[in-house]
């Protein structure tokens, strides 16, 4: 008899009520049946458990509200210890799956029977659901490499078998925020083979609220570099990782340059691309690495040459 496998759809939200129906709805939508809904919601301050009232009643979502605010990681951890799918998914309640997405991983696990990690990929879309960006999606090789220089599986489109999600847990350490998906995936990688399914079968929303959007540079720094520690410090992962460390260092450096050159600080951002360089020589030659020094050296001469015509207009000004 022919298994069709039940996935578990774990959403972690956290004031998004503007959002998280549209989610809900892309996942409705899906055009394989088999699948529960676990929303996890982190403490909401704004109507989202109103909201989902009706569907809490009509059991097309199970709820589980958390008395305080824990942060992502924890949320994520609530849900999978909820899950009783064959497979979790994770998806953000700003996020959206496209309608074939479950009917594809059912394919392919159905297909790949020994598989116990995959993923598809993902798109960003902006609110009217035009895509702004494609993201390059490393081969898989090497996969120890490829996380190791940056974490391209990030928490959407991604599928985990219960032997996986009922062991592993993301980091809930406060001074992790912020790179607890990379810790997350850099220790399951370390233990099970990755698989893909070559489509986009998810849209990442860009908008203003976005948790990316917000991150402090020095509180991302030091959880990326926790990440690090933890790494060398484990010995199973110290085995696995250590001809990649500096490789983690330098996509650590990379990360916070991006984040850097978001903030307009565009000399920060240099100076990250610098220890990017002097940890891992090769990134040099990326089109990441060339993109994001652009985008700082222009960033610069714009803000020098404004500097200039304002101290031309203040001179101009404290004339006789």
């Amino acid at each position: 008899m022919k298994h069709f496998p039940v996935f578990s759809v774990v959403i972690p939200t956290y004031n998004r009520a503007g959002f998280i129906l549209r989610t809900l709805e892309s996942v409705w939508r899906q055009t394989y049946p088999h699948f529960e809904i676990i929303v996890v919601d982190n403490c909401s301050t704004d109507n989202t458990a109103t909201l989902l009232e009706p569907h809490i009643d009509a059991q097309r979502i199970r709820f589980i509200k958390h008395d305080r605010n824990l942060e992502r990681a924890r949320s994520r951890n609530t849900g999978m210890s909820a899950a009783t799918g064959d497979f979790v998914t994770l998806l953000d309640s700003d996020d959206l799956m496209y309608p074939t997405n479950l009917e594809d991983a059912a394919a392919f696990s159905q297909a790949n029977p020994e598989s116990r990690c995959f993923h598809n990929l993902f798109e960003f879309i902006n609110r009217s659901h035009e895509v702004v960006y494609r993201p390059r999606f490393p081969n898989l090789h090497n996969q120890v490499k490829a996380i190791a220089q940056g974490n391209f599986m990030a928490c959407v489109g991604n599928f985990i078998h219960r032997e996986i999600y009922t062991r592993y847990r993301f980091n809930t350490d406060p001074e992790i925020i912020g790179g607890e998906d990379w810790d997350f995936w850099l220790r399951v990688l370390a233990d099970y083979k990755v698989s893909r399914i070559p489509k986009i079968n998810n849209g990442v929303l860009q908008h203003e609220g976005r948790s990316v959007n917000n991150q402090d540079i020095n509180t991302m720094g030091k959880g990326l570099e926790k990440v690090r520690l933890n790494i060398v410090s484990d010995p199973h992962l110290a085995a696995v990782y250590g001809p990649y460390v500096k490789c983690i260092e330098a996509s650590s450096n990379i990360y916070l340059a991006i984040l850097a050159n978001g903030g307009g600080l565009h000399r920060l951002a240099l100076s990250h691309l610098f220890h990017a360089a002097e940890r891992d020589p090769s990134v040099v030659m990326s089109r990441r690495f060339i993109k994001i020094s652009q985008v700082a050296i222009v960033g610069l001469l714009r803000g020098q040459r404004t500097r200039e015509v304002q101290n031309q207009v203040e001179s101009i000004s404290e004339r006789p």
